[in-house]
């Protein structure tokens, strides 16, 4: 009996091992013997990962382009047009490429500079670039598979971190040093995660990075990885060294350093720094206290997320060292937040006496707000004894200080602390559990290179945010607008279209000076 398959479909299946979705060509016919459907399938591409496009095989574009005209099925092909520009600019406007090369082959250099993009565009774990089909349509190659990026990482060593700085270094320029200390990992087979680990609540291993950047744009140039935390002066004066800079570099530790004891070593060396006070301070309380409403009429600054913040800077000495001044700010959207948290909060307190399931990290909680008395029923009841908004009133919620033994002012420390801030969040989680499942970055042999990557792509990052200027676009902004820049053509016509160019690409074509109305390219509407 002759069978019939039915016309061509295509149809989706999710892969469970690799995490790929494929496209297959599925038709189905009837089996009279067993009497139930069969289908014949053929594997025709996969979707993009990142975009959930369909990326058809070239086998299967070149068999739609043969059939008759009546019967071709259009398949479209994308190119991203944005993504290209922007490549283009930082290599135009960089010696970044031909620093790699100087270390690394013409192929290493361009999978280095591929991985760098996909972190800094996707902020994906390393592991998924192997699926970035968007990126393969711009300068540079990647790497095929999870082989070739952990062959890639294994290239950075110690003497190729030495011959970077060297080539990084510049003659008369402030440096300065972000002690950046919650990068957790999910593995223990790392020498440099010995000590210390992050505040959340998994207490997983954290690494220690000391980065250097110049001060003028905090421009990422260098690191130096610590087994261990920055716990001591001595620790410092040995990285510092390591990074060949000098006393003029300005350090932004982290607030697990300060002690008097450390402060008045670093005075005593002269070394600039800038430190953020831990909470519970009673000389820092007793400030507060003292100087609130110059603190709440203080000065008027913006914070990295345009939210007002307001400064006050002592100069009386407030503290046994000399030298020191404290900058005072007051930021009353996150006091209003921690006034609807603590509210939020003591509701959750009392439904957890009444149910007797008392959690220890309350236990403050509950000696300060609430009695628990049982019922004639037997039952508890939670009665508040304190008024929480007359404590709340009374409390410094919303107040912090930054210490400092230099000159800047209060809008340059805030800008600096702020900058080590968003360094910390990009290199937070390095070693993901994808990566280090996979690429296996908790490694002695990998995890140098997976720092430099990081490095490179902070790079990148920090020539587009030069090149906006003051043009009030985040890189944010422009990275996801020009994601959706992409060109399309059909079968083999050489006629490409895209969608009239939006507000924000048109603002970055100018800032950035890109050229983005190709002849060939035509207009469609969306």
């Amino acid at each position: 009996m002759v069978t019939t398959l039915s016309a061509p479909k295509v149809i989706e299946i999710k892969n469970k091992k690799n995490n790929v979705t494929y496209l297959y060509e599925d038709r189905h016919y009837w089996d009279p013997e067993k009497k139930q459907t069969r289908h014949k399938r053929q594997c025709i591409g996969k979707l993009d990962p990142v975009t959930a496009q369909r990326i058809y095989n070239p086998t299967y574009r070149q068999k739609m382009a043969e059939q008759n005209q009546d019967d071709i099925q259009v398949v479209p092909n994308f190119r991203a047009l944005g993504l290209r520009h922007l490549q283009q600019y930082v290599e135009a406007s960089s010696t970044l490429r031909s620093d790699l090369k100087a270390l690394f082959s013409e192929e290493a250099t361009d999978h280095l500079l591929f991985l760098a993009w996909f972190l800094l565009v996707t902020r994906r774990p390393l592991s998924y670039a192997v699926y970035w089909e968007e990126g393969r349509e711009g300068l540079y190659t990647g790497p095929s598979d999870w082989q070739e990026i952990q062959q890639l990482l294994q290239l950075f060593d110690a003497e190729k971190l030495r011959q970077w700085q060297a080539m990084q270094k510049e003659s008369e320029r402030t440096c300065a040093v972000f002690d950046l200390c919650s990068v957790a990992s999910y593995e223990n087979h790392n020498p440099y995660l010995q000590y210390g680990y992050n505040r959340d609540s998994e207490a997983l291993e954290q690494n220690t990075i000391v980065l250097l950047t110049n001060h003028a744009s905090f421009f990422p140039l260098s690191f130096k990885l610590l087994s261990g935390t920055m716990l001591g002066v001595n620790t410092i004066d040995s990285s510092l060294s390591y990074l060949d800079v000098d006393a003029s570099t300005i350090l932004m530790l982290n607030r697990r350093f300060f002690s008097m004891e450390r402060i008045e070593q670093l005075v005593n060396q002269g070394r600039s720094f800038l430190l953020r006070v831990p909470t519970r301070q009673r000389w820092l309380d007793a400030c507060i206290a003292r100087h609130r409403k110059d603190i709440e009429k203080g000065v008027h600054l913006l914070d990295a997320q345009k939210r007002e913040i307001r400064a006050f800077r002592i100069d009386e000495p407030v503290l046994p060292v000399d030298g020191l001044h404290v900058h005072l700010f007051y930021d009353e959207l996150w006091r209003m937040n921690q006034q609807e948290n603590l509210l939020s909060l003591l509701a959750q307190c009392k439904l957890e006496l009444e149910n007797e399931e008392r959690v220890e990290e309350h236990v403050r909680l509950y000696e300060t707000y609430f009695k628990v008395r049982k019922r004639s029923n037997g039952k508890l009841r939670a009665q508040l004894v304190a008024d929480p908004m007359q404590v709340f009133n009374a409390s410094h919620a919303g107040f912090w200080a930054l210490v400092t033994n230099t000159d800047l002012s209060s809008q340059q420390v805030l800008d600096m602390y702020e900058k080590r801030n968003a360094f910390e969040r990009r290199f937070d989680n390095l070693l993901n559990f994808e990566d280090c499942q996979n690429l296996q970055v908790q490694n002695q042999t990998c995890y140098p290179g997976r720092v430099f990557l990081q490095l490179v792509s902070e790079m990148i990052r920090s020539h587009l945010i030069s090149g906006l200027g003051d043009s009030g676009i985040s890189i944010e902004q422009m990275l996801f607008s020009f994601s959706s820049l992409k060109e399309v053509s059909f079968g083999q016509s050489l006629t490409s279209y895209r969608k009239p160019l939006s507000d924000v690409q048109k603002q970055v074509a100018a800032q950035l000076g890109l050229d983005l109305h190709t002849r060939r390219a035509n207009s469609i509407t969306s």
